[in-house]
């Protein structure tokens, strides 16, 4: 499958979901009877998943949560926890009548899913972390923005494209507002309370997470398994959708929506 066009959207469908004093914004594709849910990763929207989801969409409902202020939606009044944005992302599912999902976080998303999973059980099926952060050996700001200027240098231009403009959309505040909540959450203390199967992937050339990382999380989880796609930096699923689908769900069918 060729990378989805850089401006052209693939989502059938838009809502909005409000959670207490802040709002989600929902992306739907597909119509099958299984669900996926995507989670975003710091700065950036559901654009990147664009390529993921219109592959997923061949066989099952795929649903992109954008977190709020992130994607142009508005910003919080306060810093939220990562688990605050999980419970939010848990909301959310309840509300569009989410059950037996499987639930990917990438980046930053893979905390927030993780925790959306803990306030939610009973909507998860499986749990899927791409690319999950953050390396428990790298967690301070000025190694994170090494990490990930390297890893800008490894990216594809159009995801390069995608990932900055969102970074421009949402604003360098509300990022550098969330930074901290994601370098104080501790994913390998969630996973443990986490009951369904657990899957880890990363891209065997992504700087920001080391298979050391990944080997130290594994053992903190009691069903986890572990997974790579060969070539691909820290957006993997954007350049390598159906490998990353793979992951996800096993193996699609090619017939037609």
């Amino acid at each position: 499958m060729k990378e989805v066009a850089v401006g052209r959207t693939i989502w059938e469908h838009s809502q909005t979901v409000v959670v207490g004093e802040v709002s989600c914004a929902v992306r739907t594709v597909g119509t099958g009877s299984r669900e996926v849910i995507l989670i975003h990763g710091i700065g950036v929207s559901a654009r990147y998943f664009e390529p993921l989801a219109a592959y997923l969409a061949q066989t099952c409902t795929v649903r992109a949560i954008e977190l709020p202020g992130f994607a142009a939606l508005p910003e919080p009044r306060r810093r939220l926890t990562v688990e605050e944005f999980g419970a939010v992302a848990a909301e959310a599912m309840r509300v569009l009548g989410v059950r037996d999902a499987v639930v990917v976080g990438h980046s930053m998303g893979s905390q927030v899913a993780a925790e959306a999973v803990r306030a939610a059980p009973d909507l998860v099926a499986s749990l899927v972390l791409l690319a999950p952060t953050i390396n428990d050996r790298e967690r301070t700001v000025a190694k994170q923005m090494m990490r990930l200027a390297q890893d800008t240098l490894r990216e594809s231009p159009a995801a390069n494209y995608i990932v900055l403009s969102d970074y421009f959309r949402a604003g360098m505040r509300w990022y550098l507002k969330t930074l901290p909540s994601m370098l104080q959450h501790r994913l390998e203390e969630a996973l443990p309370s986490i009951a369904c199967p657990v899957t880890l992937v990363r891209g065997s050339r992504d700087p920001i997470v080391p298979a050391d990382w990944m080997h130290r999380l594994a053992d903190a989880g009691t069903d986890v398994s572990t997974g790579e796609i060969p070539g691909e930096p820290h957006v993997m699923m954007y350049r390598s959708p159906e490998a990353t689908a793979r992951f996800c769900i096993g193996e699609p069918s090619h017939a037609a929506r």
